[in-house]
């Protein structure tokens, strides 16, 4: 099986290396509890069970000593990304570090982006991490008990909302969804409607 240390996932491995072909299970997107991604992908290698866990450099400056400091932390806050069998997976869960497990429908699309991601992290170039999710955007819901609901992204107290609109009364209902869950849309026109 490939290495898969979180600590051996330098930014210097070549892509192929750090997200291999050819692995015996399935991907899944892993949704930790908070601040457990580096202590779950620990457990996940203890365990024998691949993971990725995208890490970047961040440096802090301490404002009561002025020392600088130096650590790593997850380019995506909150998740890392499996590759295990159906028993693997179910270890998994056992950790106690795992919030929700979302299962990737396009595996290979998913290998070649994650690939993209390590090249940027290994390039050295200065990057950010964004939602493509935006507030306002009209989304549908992919996965989980909303699945194929449509309605507008809303923001409230740092949460993401789905507002699902009853148009001719002029209200909607707020539900508070997982941002990992919605895919773009596009913007029904009112020339669409059935009721028009």
């Amino acid at each position: 099986m490939p290495q898969n240390d979180p600590d051996m996932q330098a930014a210097n491995l070549a892509a192929e290396d750090a997200i291999p072909d050819h692995l015996s299970g399935l991907w899944w997107v892993v949704h930790t509890r908070s601040r457990n991604e580096k202590v779950l992908a620990q457990d996940l290698h203890r365990m024998d069970i691949f993971n990725y866990l995208p890490l970047r450099p961040k440096v802090t400056r301490s404002k009561r000593t002025g020392r600088q400091s130096s650590s790593t932390v997850p380019v995506f806050t909150g998740y890392l990304f499996l590759n295990a069998t159906e028993d693997q997976r179910h270890r998994a869960l056992t950790t106690n570090r795992v919030a929700n497990m979302l299962f990737v429908p396009s595996q290979e699309q998913l290998v070649l982006q994650l690939r993209h991601v390590h090249q940027v992290i290994g390039a050295g170039a200065a990057f950010e991490q964004v939602d493509e999710i935006q507030k306002g955007q009209w989304v549908r819901v992919i996965t989980g008990p909303l699945e194929g609901i449509e309605g507008r992204v809303v923001q409230r107290l740092g949460r993401t909302r789905l507002a699902v609109s009853v148009d001719i009364l002029g209200q909607s209902v707020l539900t508070e969804v997982n941002a990992t869950w919605l895919e773009a849309a596009e913007t029904p026109s009112l020339a669409d409607s059935r009721f028009a």
